[in-house]
C-alpha cells in the first residue's frame, strides 16, 4: 500500500521539458487521491513538507499521511543518483529500487488551456494551466507564469493496471533553495537495516552450502 501511495506522490510531481521550476526548492504539498479497482475503493490524504534538488536528483517528502483512515508519519527519500528510495515509518526503514530520473519541467507538447491569475490588486500573480498526458493519465497542472512554480495539479484516468484514479494536489509556501541540506541525508537506521540484510544473506548462503 505504501509503495502505491508514494508512487502517486511522485507521479504528481513529474513533468517533462518546457517551462521548468527552480532546480532546488521546498514547500508544502497536500494531496488527496481516490482509487477504484475491481469494486474496491481507497482514499489517501497527505500533508507533506517537500524538498527537491534536481542537480543531485533527490526528493524528500516528510509529514503525515492517512490511507483509508489509518494515519501515520512518513519520511520518504527518493535518491535517483543511487537508484534507491528509503521509506521511514514508525522508526523502520524499507527500501526499493527507483527508475531513471525525469525532468521536473512541463512537457513541450503540453497545451495551455488557461491564462489567468490568483490573488487581487497589487498581489495578483499570473498563472498558466497546462493540459498533458503522463503515463496514460490526463494532467491539468497550474503553475506561475513567470517561474513555473507549481500551484495545483489534477490527475485522472485509468492506469495500465486497470486502476481508476483521481489525484488532486496543492502546493504552498514554496521557496527557492533548500535551507537545511541535511534533510537529504540517509538516516542511520536505513544503513543499519541494509547491513542486517547483508548479514542475513550471508547466513542464508552458508546454510545452503552446509
Amino acid at each position: 500500500m505504501m509503495r502505491i501511495v508514494l508512487a502517486l506522490v511522485l507521479v504528481t510531481m513529474v513533468m517533462g521539458e518546457g517551462c521548468c521550476p527552480y532546480d532546488a526548492w521546498e514547500g508544502t504539498f497536500g494531496l488527496v487521491t481516490g482509487t477504484v479497482q475491481d469494486g474496491n475503493s481507497h482514499l489517501t490524504q497527505s500533508a507533506l513538507n517537500l524538498h527537491v534538488n534536481s542537480a543531485k536528483k533527490i526528493i524528500v517528502s516528510e509529514g503525515g499521511m492517512q490511507v483509508d483512515g489509518y494515519g501515520f508519519q512518513l519520511k520518504a527519500i527518493q535518491d535517483y543518483d543511487k537508484g534507491t528510495e528509503y521509506d521511514i515509518i514508525d522508526n523502520k526503514c524499507t527500501t526499493k529500487s527507483l527508475g531513471p530520473w525525469k525532468s521536473r519541467c512541463i512537457p513541450d507538447d503540453a497545451q495551455v488551456v488557461q491564462n489567468t491569475y490568483v490573488g487581487a490588486g497589487s498581489e495578483k500573480v499570473a498563472v498558466k494551466t497546462y493540459l498533458y498526458m503522463e503515463d496514460g493519465l490526463q494532467v491539468y497542472s497550474t503553475v506561475t507564469a513567470r517561474d513555473c512554480v507549481p500551484i495545483m495539479s489534477v490527475q485522472s484516468g485509468v492506469t495500465s493496471k486497470g486502476v481508476s484514479t483521481v489525484t488532486v494536489s496543492e502546493f504552498s509556501g514554496i521557496t527557492q533553495g533548500v535551507k537545511d541540506p541535511s534533510v537529504f541525508n540517509i538516516p542511520a537506521i536505513c544503513h543499519e537495516n541494509a547491513f542486517q540484510r547483508y548479514l542475513s544473506s550471508i547466513r542464508w548462503r552458508r546454510s545452503v552450502v552446509n
